[in-house]
């Protein structure tokens, strides 16, 4: 392999590197990460003041008739009337054991919004492993299958040589032919194949359709792994789990919330107020403008809600009691999990040993009756049997080393290690 072909190699390491980077899910999902941030300011829960300011203008056409004790009358007709007002007013909270509580729950709320960062992070890295595995396993099978058809097209050569010299029958000449073809056939679908992979695995990485690149097919497997850690790991770190746990956390400050509500609200405020009447001739006022700062402490306490505070505690209580539930049946359902992909995974491990064994008895078999076909003492039939027994063994030990490290793959997210365990 030369150099620029080695510096197009996407290794495991860069292709999480570039989801984190790139992908559209966790980009949405750090999104939600900001504004749930955001919600937890003071500038969005009261903690400071707000001021604001009102003006407005008014005019009246019309007429009035007034008539005093003295006996004298004062009328007006067609008479124009104008005034103008401007109010400002300054609000501030002191005192507010909801709001304070509220911001907390919010906190928490952001909190649970990293964790479903995570979540969405561990799904899409899984999506990208087993595309990744998926690309591998393909291009392993293209290069056994590319074997096969160079092998192939030396059976053909020397069916020639020997029909052309009198020493064989057109029959062999036209079965290598068409054993070609239907190997090249295989190959164009699998390169399509691999095609179709790559492209699935840029989307899930969230970088260009057509990036092409290869892929390390080198695989290892952890050592290390033991069932019952596995089931502990999970039920400490899996994701849904903590996800579960923060949302008992949130539904927990339900009850603090309902209680602050029992309690005063302290506030104060300031206003600056200021009228002015511009009143038609003959008018009892013809001017007139008022102007002034009030200023004022609110001291405000719900004593009785009528039993709401009531019903939403018992609400409370049952929706905490719910997620309970909820979290019994994950663990449950997580443990069960654990020990199929557990299971899943030791035979995978013994197939792949058992599939390298066949793999090594189909090789010695192939070598063999190929000696064997070059003096003549087996058919082209019974070469090509030989031949596809190769393949199959080559082609079903590929799938057997990945099939093993992607339930590996699933073990590890299962137990909260993902992104820790993956090589």
């Amino acid at each position: 392999m030369n150099t620029g072909e080695a510096q197009n190699i996407l290794t495991k390491a860069q292709a999480i590197q570039i989801t984190l980077a790139n992908n559209f899910d966790i980009q949405l999902a750090k999104n939600d990460i900001e504004i749930a941030k955001n919600n937890t300011s003071r500038e969005l829960n009261g903690y400071l003041p707000t001021v604001n300011a009102t003006a407005g203008i008014n005019s009246r056409l019309g007429g009035s008739n007034q008539k005093f004790g003295n006996g004298n009358e004062n009328t007006t007709s067609n008479a124009f009337n104008w005034g103008s007002n401007a109010t400002v007013q300054a609000n501030y909270t002191f005192v507010d054991k909801t709001r304070d509580l509220t911001v907390k729950q919010l906190e928490e709320i952001a909190n649970l919004t990293d964790l479903q960062l995570r979540q969405t992070i561990e799904n899409n890295v899984l999506a990208v492993f087993n595309n990744y595995y998926e690309v591998a396993q393909l291009e392993q099978n293209s290069s056994v299958l590319e074997q096969t058809i160079e092998l192939s097209k030396k059976r053909l050569q020397r069916a020639q040589y020997q029909y052309d010299y009198g020493q064989g029958i057109r029959l062999n000449v036209l079965n290598a032919e068409v054993d070609i073809q239907r190997d090249s056939i295989n190959l164009m679908n699998l390169k399509n194949q691999i095609a179709n992979s790559k492209r699935n695995l840029n989307v899930a990485m969230g970088r260009g359709v057509m990036t092409d690149f290869e892929v390390d097919t080198i695989v290892t497997y952890q050592q290390n792994l033991n069932l019952e850690q596995l089931i502990q790991a999970a039920q400490n770190n899996n994701i849904i789990v903590k996800v579960l746990n923060q949302n008992l956390n949130i539904s927990a400050l339900d009850f603090d919330i309902i209680d602050a509500t029992k309690k005063p609200t302290l506030g104060a405020n300031a206003n600056y107020n200021f009228t002015f009447s511009d009143n038609a001739a003959g008018s009892f006022i013809d001017v007139s403008n008022t102007r002034g700062l009030s200023a004022g402490v609110t001291l405000s306490w719900n004593l009785y809600d009528g039993g709401r505070r009531k019903l939403q505690n018992q609400n409370a209580k049952i929706n905490v009691e719910t997620q309970l539930v909820q979290k019994e049946q994950v663990l449950q359902q997580l443990e069960r999990d654990v020990r199929n992909a557990w299971e899943s995974y030791q035979n995978a491990l013994f197939i792949l040993k058992a599939e390298a064994k066949n793999l090594s008895i189909n090789q010695l078999n192939f070598e063999r009756t190929e000696e064997q076909f070059k003096v003549g003492q087996v058919n082209s039939v019974e070469f090509r049997q030989a031949q596809l027994n190769l393949l199959n063994a080559a082609t079903s030990l590929n799938t057997a080393k990945f099939d093993a490290k992607v339930i590996e793959i699933q073990l590890l997210q299962l137990s909260g290690q993902l992104m820790e365990g993956v090589k």
